[in-house]
């Protein structure tokens, strides 16, 4: 999954933060990374797309440094809809997982323009990797080894469960955190055993890669995931999203938004299916 990532490239300061993740995603396989940036013709503020020379140098240019890091590095310069460019060019070269900046806990806000990173998280039919860029969020500079699996058992989970069992083999013991609402609601008691039936099958399917596992019954479900990914030290939080349709997925999850919203570490947002 993380073999192969697209980074989408805006030439902001973040550059250099999202080149750090990269080296810190090694240990999880990360070996080629395709660097793309996106014209987007008809905005007054955007570059021309008659510019395109201009920006692939610049790209090239950051990909020769990862070259000599020795990442497998290429780098494409398209134009179009941001979301749309960039999903396109992971399909076409194969990427596994799409890796964009975010603005520290403000982390579906602008990218490029407006609503892009929204755009692209309603729309992602792969692993969409959002990594914090504010200065004020401190990234842990070791590689990645501590992941946390937030899961509520539903089917929208089960792509986040998915990478989540995958990447556990390259890492330290992880973390699963169940969220529920049974603590105080009578007509939900049975949701405490459904989760800890639903936890004890991933650790059959997880085998010799064991993890830690907390049960959560109540309070808001993303507070209480940042809550257990901060006491526990994890680097990267998984989280699960329902389907990959603009029209038919008007929302995310409100869950799942929260915690991107409020993650200030690596988040993993994986697509039902996915």
């Amino acid at each position: 999954m993380f073999e192969h990532i697209l980074v989408a490239v805006d030439f902001s300061p973040a550059w250099a933060r999202l080149e750090r993740q990269l080296e810190r995603l090694r240990a999880l396989g990360c070996q080629r990374v395709t660097l793309v940036h996106v014209l987007v013709s008809g905005y007054t503020q955007a570059p021309e797309v008659e510019h395109g020379p201009h920006y692939e140098e610049r790209l090239e240019a950051l990909a020769a440094g990862l070259r000599e890091k020795g990442f497998d590095a290429d780098a494409v310069v398209c134009a179009g809809n941001v979301a749309v460019e960039l999903l396109r060019v992971a399909r076409e070269r194969g990427a596994g997982v799409i890796l964009a900046g975010s603005h520290g806990h403000r982390a579906l806000r602008d990218l490029f323009l407006g609503s892009t990173v929204l755009d692209l998280a309603r729309r992602t039919d792969r692993p969409l990797l959002l990594a914090p860029t504010d200065a004020e969020v401190a990234l842990a500079a070791a590689p990645v080894c501590r992941p946390l699996l937030a899961t509520d058992g539903s089917d929208a989970a089960a792509g986040a469960e998915q990478a989540f069992l995958r990447v556990l083999p390259r890492c330290r013991r992880g973390v699963v955190v169940a969220v529920g609402r049974w603590e105080g609601r009578p007509e939900h008691a049975h949701e405490q055993a459904d989760l800890e039936a639903h936890v004890a099958a991933l650790a059959d399917r997880a085998g010799a890669h064991g993890f830690e596992s907390v049960l959560v019954g109540r309070g808001q479900a993303s507070v209480e995931i940042a809550r257990v990914a901060e006491e526990h030290g994890a680097d990267l939080v998984i989280v699960g999203k329902r389907g990959h349709n603009p029209v038919a997925d008007r929302l995310l999850g409100s869950t799942a938004e929260a915690v991107c919203r409020g993650a200030r570490r690596l988040t993993l947002l994986v697509p039902q299916g996915s």
